[in-house]
C-alpha cells in the first residue's frame, strides 16, 4: 500500500468516525445501567405506578365520615299552602303558617346544620376494594420491571449492531487495501506493456466499489451511534463501545437454565389476572346491602312567633330551637343484582383474556429456549470451521495474486479471490453473531443476563 492510499484510508477514518478517537468508552453493562437510569418510557412506567400507589390512599379516604357544617341566615315571606310536591332541587322550601290572603310582610331566619354519615359496614367491599387496589400496585411495579426488560433488550441488540458493523467495517478496510494494493501491481503491468488496458479498467472499478462500500458501512455505523446515543443520553461524538469480546466463550456449553414464573414478562401477565379476578369479587361485593350511621344536630330561629305573626326582623337572627337525631340505615338496590350478574360475566372474558395471553407468553418463550438449545450445537460447529475456511481463503487469495504477476492467472480469477476472501470474513462475522443470538435468545427466555454478559467482560 502507498503512502498515498494509507493517508486516504487514515483521512477517512478521522472524518467519518471522529468516535474511536475522542470517544468515552462505555462497556455492554453500563449502557444498560445508564439507560435504565434515565430513559423516558421507564420514567413514565413509574410516574404510573406512583399514581396507582397514590390512588389505594385515595380509595381509603373516600371511606372517611362525611362531616357537614352548614348555616344560613334568610329574609324574605313566608306564605304557607297546604300539598305535597317534589322539590327537585328547584323549588325553594317555605315554612310557614296559612293565610286567607297572600302577604308580602317579610320574615327572618337562622338555621343551623351539622350532619354526619358514616358506611360503617357492607359486607366486604372495603376489603375487596383493598384487595384490588394492592393488585394494581403490583400489576404497575411489574410493569415497570417489564418496561425495564424490554429496554435492556433494544440496548443490548442496539449494542450488538454496533459490535458487528465495527468488525465488519474493518472487513471492508482490509478489504479496500487489498484492492488498492492489486490495482497498483495491475497499473504497473499495464504501463510496462505486460497486461492489457482492460484489466487496469477492471481494477479501478473494484477499488471504486471497494470505497462505496466502506462509506455505505461508515453511514449505518454512524446510525447506529446515533440510536445507542439516543438511549443512553449520551453525547454521540463522546460515545465509544467496548470491544471486548470472548469469542472462545462461545464454543463452551452454557448452563443448563429452564424457564420460571418469576420472567418479567410471565409475572406481569401473571399479575393481570390475579388482578382480574380480584375485580369479579368486588363487582359481586358492590350489591350487596351497606349499613351506615347517621347523625345530625340543627338548631333555628325565625321572627315569627308562635302564632305565626310576623315581628321585628332582627328577632329572627338568634336560635329559639334545637334539635338531634341519630339513625342507622341499611341500603341496597334490588336491581344491582342484575347488574352484577352481566358485569361479572364481563369480567370473566377479561380473566380469561389475560390468562390466554399468559399461556401465550408463556408458549413463546419456552419455544425462544427450545430453538435456541436445538440449534447451538449447529452454530458450535460452524464457529469450530470458521479458522479453516479463513486461512484457505487467505492462500488462496495470495496463490492467485502470485499467479497474475506471474502472468498465468487472469483479472478475473483473482477478482473472484477478492471477492471469495471478503465473503468468507463477513460470513465469519455472521456466524459470530447468529452465535451470540443464541446467547441472548436463551437470556431473554429466562431473563437470566450473566451467562451472556460473560461473553464481554474484559
Amino acid at each position: 500500500m502507498t503512502n498515498i492510499s494509507r493517508r486516504l484510508i487514515g483521512v477517512l477514518i478521522v472524518l467519518i468516525s471522529p468516535y474511536a478517537l475522542f470517544g468515552q468508552v462505555l462497556s455492554l453493562e453500563e449502557a444498560v445501567k445508564t439507560t435504565l437510569s434515565n430513559y423516558p418510557s421507564l420514567s413514565a412506567a413509574q410516574s404510573a405506578l406512583e399514581a396507582v400507589r397514590e390512588n389505594a390512599q385515595v380509595i381509603k379516604d373516600n371511606r372517611l365520615p362525611n362531616v357537614r357544617l352548614h348555616d344560613q341566615i334568610n329574609v324574605g315571606t313566608a306564605n304557607g299552602l297546604s300539598g305535597s310536591y317534589f322539590s327537585m332541587g328547584l323549588i325553594v322550601p317555605t315554612s310557614g303558617g296559612r293565610r286567607s290572603e297572600n302577604s308580602m310582610d317579610l320574615a327572618s331566619g337562622n338555621i343551623a346544620l351539622a350532619t354526619a354519615d358514616w358506611e360503617v359496614f357492607n359486607f366486604g367491599r372495603f376489603q375487596a376494594e383493598d384487595r384490588l387496589a394492592r393488585a394494581d400496585i403490583i400489576v404497575g411495579e411489574s410493569a415497570v420491571e417489564n418496561e425495564k426488560f424490554g429496554i435492556r433488550q433494544t440496548v443490548i441488540n442496539t449494542y450488538l449492531d454496533l459490535l458487528w458493523l465495527r468488525q465488519t467495517l474493518k472487513i471492508e478496510e482490509r478489504n479496500l487495501a487489498r484492492v488498492d494494493t492489486v490495482r497498483r501491481i495491475i497499473i504497473n503491468l499495464v504501463h510496462n506493456g505486460i497486461r492489457p488496458g482492460l484489466d487496469s479498467s477492471l481494477a479501478t472499478v473494484e477499488y471504486s466499489r471497494a470505497k462505496l462500500n466502506y462509506f455505505q458501512m461508515q453511514q449505518e455505523l454512524q446510525r447506529a451511534f446515533i440510536q445507542l446515543a439516543t438511549l443512553t443520553g449520551r453525547p454521540v461524538k463522546g460515545l465509544e463501545i467496548d470491544t471486548t469480546f470472548q469469542q472462545q466463550a462461545l464454543l463452551m456449553q452454557p448452563f443448563d437454565i429452564k424457564l420460571n414464573a418469576d420472567h418479567p414478562l410471565l409475572r406481569y401477565r401473571s399479575n393481570l389476572v390475579n388482578r382480574q379476578n380480584t375485580e369479579v369479587e368486588l363487582i359481586r361485593k358492590s350489591a350487596l346491602p351497606r349499613v351506615s350511621v347517621l347523625t345530625s344536630a340543627w338548631a333555628r330561629g325565625t321572627s315569627l312567633d308562635i302564632d305565626n305573626n310576623f315581628g321585628p326582623i332582627g328577632s329572627g337572627f338568634g336560635y329559639s330551637r334545637t334539635n338531634f337525631l341519630v339513625g342507622v340505615a341499611a341500603t341496597v338496590n334490588l336491581t344491582d343484582f342484575h347488574r352484577i350478574k352481566n358485569r361479572t360475566q364481563l369480567q370473566q372474558w377479561r380473566v380469561k383474556q389475560a390468562r390466554s395471553l399468559l399461556e401465550t407468553q408463556q408458549i413463546q418463550l419456552q419455544n425462544t429456549l427450545t430453538t435456541s438449545d436445538s440449534v447451538m450445537a449447529t452454530v458450535r460447529l460452524a464457529l469450530m470451521e470458521l479458522p479453516t475456511a479463513l486461512n484457505s481463503a487467505e492462500r488462496a487469495y495470495q496463490q492467485r495474486l502470485s499467479l497474475y504477476n506471474n502472468g498465468i492467472e487472469n483479472i478475473l480469477g483473482l477478482t473472484d479471490a477478492l471477492q471469495l476472501l471478503t465473503t468468507v470474513e463477513k460470513q465469519s462475522v455472521n456466524i459470530q453473531r447468529s452465535a451470540v443470538d443464541v446467547r441472548l435468545q436463551r437470556a431473554y427466555a429466562t431473563s437470566n443476563f450473566d451467562d451472556f454478559f460473560a461473553l464481554f467482560r474484559r
